[in-house]
């Protein structure tokens, strides 16, 4: 089934984000009065005093073409643990959950051979006990920042605790005794060493970690460059905007928005480039210098 489109063919899912943000945009920014109109190239058109169009993007780190990035790289991470789980099991018929982080300084370039490996280091750690493995044991796998084994599971078997005849006590008879008496119960477990196999289907999965840094200038640059590129199919207006977001909760995309001190934009199609990131209602506002020279 083919994807419902929208006007000029846009996607509808791909109109229905740009008129969230905006939605969202327009309740954090002073916007001249007009006519708010939603379309395609530019996204959205304000009618007033001046006809001001706006394109809407999305702020990414790196650009999606790239194979390091987050974009790429996160499809290739759950794909690999995906299969890698899929192949052991058929070969082992084994039950445990492992949990990867991914070094993001060396990038998934060939997935079959990261699968194979995963599997075989899956083998290595199969009758280990539960915690984070150490990185020894995965060295030939400089893809890999972090795994984590989940083999067993504590069980607690039934415990008589003079001071609660009644068993464990609701939290809502007090988060002191609650405790003890929890406490008290692993104790007992651990000493005893009651472990069984997991009771569950277990799934491996990412715990992936992410460092974010201050936005770049040069990413900033490109963004504009592709827009521009785009201009000549724009609707005419008396001069048009950038809205460039950046979606704290996707890894690919946050940032902090900033311009260091002295750095210029350039552009000769857009009179503002606005970098906005919702839901921290964070604006940096930007009047492009002329890009060419009279």
């Amino acid at each position: 089934m083919k994807a419902k489109r929208a006007l000029n063919g846009v996607p509808a899912k791909q109109q229905t984000i740009e008129r969230h943000y905006f939605d969202l945009f327009q309740k954090t920014y002073p916007l001249p009065s007009g006519t708010v109109i939603h379309g395609d190239k530019p996204d959205v058109i304000l009618k007033g005093a001046q006809t001001i169009g706006i394109e809407i993007t999305n702020f990414y780190v790196t650009d999606g073409s790239c194979s390091a990035s987050e974009q790429v790289q996160r499809v290739r991470r759950n794909s690999a643990v995906s299969i890698a789980q899929r192949l052991y099991e058929q070969a082992t018929g084994n039950n445990f959950q492992l949990s990867f982080s991914f070094n993001k300084d060396h990038p998934i370039r060939n997935q079959a051979t990261l699968v194979k490996k995963l599997v075989e280091l899956a083998g290595r750690v199969e009758s280990g006990e539960n915690g984070q493995i150490s990185k020894a044991v995965f060295k030939d796998i400089p893809e890999l920042e972090f795994a984590h084994l989940y083999a067993h599971e504590l069980v607690y078997v039934p415990y008589d605790d003079p001071d609660f005849p009644n068993g464990q006590p609701h939290i809502s008879e007090g988060f002191a005794a609650f405790r003890t008496y929890t406490n008290r119960r692993e104790a007992r477990a651990l000493t005893g060493g009651v472990y069984q196999p997991l009771q569950f289907t277990a799934k491996w999965k990412l715990v992936q970690g992410h460092r974010f840094g201050l936005m770049s200038s040069i990413r900033l640059k490109e963004i504009i460059r592709e827009k521009e590129a785009k201009a000549k199919q724009y609707t005419p207006c008396d001069l048009y905007w950038l809205l460039v977001v950046v979606e704290f909760i996707d890894s690919a995309q946050e940032q902090e928005i900033r311009l260091d001190r002295g750095v210029t934009v350039s552009s000769d199609i857009f009179q503002k480039v606005i970098v906005y990131k919702p839901h921290f209602e964070h604006v940096l506002e930007i009047t492009p210098q002329p890009a060419s020279t009279p």
